[in-house]
């Protein structure tokens, strides 16, 4: 016999339906660590808020979203919600992003995916929604991407959604959107993605970043977004911020990598992030003897690869910036810096908001 409070009455429906449809649209977190332990991640409230909009009224959204809180999640979901609603094919949905890696990682059966720059020099006679992600990094003095993309959809009226986060940027430049004009928007706050210690310290990058307002960006909504901010689960992960010496850090990084192999951990696990990518080309020549003499028992070809292979299981050696978007369990950051000073938090930020549950932030 079932207890009574099994039997549904038709006021218990509509919250029943509600709770199915959390449960349905979760996901599987990549917080689950090489001991079998798993978390699955249901949809946070307001990410389930989102994705019940109805899309035959909101056609044009804004989203902001913290480090961590599932942008690019949601932004795949609601490309499928449109494939679902229009009945319409790939060819009618483009996805815009900034970085060729994450274009790759992105391509799908549900939509065509190309970078900022590929869209502006591209003609797509038969796009009628596109799906914008990472928007903070992109750049207006290539072109107006956000007025082509507007245009486009207006005249054959479809859906126009755009996903970013003022924390992550990596450019000093107009990236073509005018705050005052951002509307309608929603905000996602609560982080899923990093392991509470990671969360604790982008809590303390944002926060450095609002004291500093040395940028033209929107502080005062940086610091409401920033208010809102909550660790959504109890996964510890760990942190290691460390001054290591110039000609020891290959070791440091050999070293840290094999005991993450023989704990069970896959190449696939692991992000090495550098500066620039010219900075990560001559850390990847440097480390790959020293991976090889250090892992032959391990009897592998190949370990290293680039960002372009996050979906292979290699260790990916890359810069930052190419990085964006995209994220490992394991992700060593190596001395970031740039020459534009104001930027290093927000480089930084971007950086280890890529780590799942282990960071080590490295300087020399």
């Amino acid at each position: 016999l079932y207890p009574k409070e099994y039997i549904l009455t038709s006021r218990d429906i509509p919250a029943f339906l509600r709770a199915l449809v959390i449960v349905v649209l979760g996901f599987k977190s990549y917080l689950s660590d090489s001991l079998g332990c798993e978390i699955f991640n249901l949809l946070t409230l307001k990410q389930y808020e989102l994705l019940s909009k109805n899309l035959l009224k909101v056609r044009k959204q804004f989203v902001l979203g913290l480090p961590g809180t599932g942008k690019t999640i949601v932004a795949l979901k609601i490309i499928e919600k449109i494939k679902n609603t229009f009945c319409c094919s790939a060819e009618e949905i483009l996805y815009i992003c900034e970085n060729q890696p994450l274009r790759n990682f992105v391509r799908n059966e549900n939509c065509q995916a190309v970078t900022r720059v590929a869209f502006l020099k591209g003609i797509f006679p038969h796009v009628k929604h596109i799906v914008v992600d990472e928007a903070q990094n992109f750049r207006r003095d290539e072109g107006d991407w956000y007025q082509r993309a507007r245009s486009i959809v207006k005249e054959r009226g479809g859906v126009f959604w755009v996903f970013l986060d003022f924390f992550q940027i990596t450019y000093p430049h107009d990236c073509g959107l005018k705050f005052s004009e951002m509307y309608p928007r929603e905000w996602l706050t609560k982080m899923v993605r990093n392991a509470k210690e990671i969360c604790h310290f982008i809590f303390k990058l944002m926060e450095e970043i609002i004291q500093a307002r040395n940028m033209d960006l929107p502080y005062d909504l940086l610091e409401d977004l920033f208010k809102k901010a909550k660790c959504t689960h109890s996964l510890h992960g760990c942190k290691r911020k460390e001054n290591i010496k110039a000609d020891e850090l290959v070791k440091y990084v050999t070293k840290e990598c094999k005991s993450y192999l023989e704990l069970g951990y896959r190449p696939g696990d692991i992000a090495i992030l550098c500066s620039t990518q010219s900075a990560a080309q001559e850390f990847r020549g440097e480390l790959q003897p020293e991976l090889r003499e250090q892992l032959r028992k391990f009897r592998v070809r190949s370990y290293l690869g680039e960002a372009e292979d996050v979906l292979r299981n290699l260790i990916v050696v890359d810069s930052i910036r190419r990085f964006s978007g995209l994220e490992r369990k394991i992700v060593f950051v190596i001395h970031p810096y740039s020459p534009q000073e104001h930027i290093i938090p927000h480089l930084v930020l971007c950086a280890v908001s890529r780590a799942n549950t282990q960071l080590h932030l490295l300087y020399q």
